[in-house]
């Protein structure tokens, strides 16, 4: 099924200096949550969806993780502090993947620059992303 990302929404990487093993963060995460929680993330599932295409204002509400970041903070403490950081100032920051990135959304302009005041002085490279609208066009030879 084809949605159309919201045209306001715009994308920011953060990447540290430092990486970190996929399969060590992976390790981490535990065989059992907590129903509460796994839930919790199901819901942000389809809220996140609704909020990259419809309503971007939902962005911080919809992608708050309860079952990968927590316990991986033992592998990417730097990582976890930087979207602490983002997320009391409104702004809708993951790890990205196993991480040690960080990913910011956000429907505003000027919160793109905002992500760079908070993360670069703290030695973050911090890049604004295309957001591919158009999707993959096949062409003929």
């Amino acid at each position: 099924m084809r949605l159309d990302v919201h045209p306001e929404v715009r994308a920011v990487a953060c990447v540290p200096a430092a990486a970190v093993s996929t399969v060590a963060a992976r390790a981490l995460l535990p065989a059992e949550v907590p129903h509460a929680d796994a839930a919790r993330n199901a819901a942000g599932a389809a809220l996140v969806v609704e909020a990259l295409t419809h309503r971007p204002e939902h962005l911080l509400e919809a992608t708050q993780d309860l079952l990968h970041q927590p316990y991986r903070a033992p592998a990417m403490p730097d990582s976890l502090a930087l979207v602490d950081a983002l997320r009391t100032r409104g702004l809708a920051a993951v790890v990205s993947g196993a991480g040690p990135s960080v990913l910011v959304l956000t429907a505003r302009a000027d919160e793109v620059a905002r992500v760079g005041e908070i993360a670069g002085p703290a030695g973050w490279l911090v890049r604004p992303l295309d957001v591919d609208r158009r999707g993959a066009i096949v062409e003929s030879l």
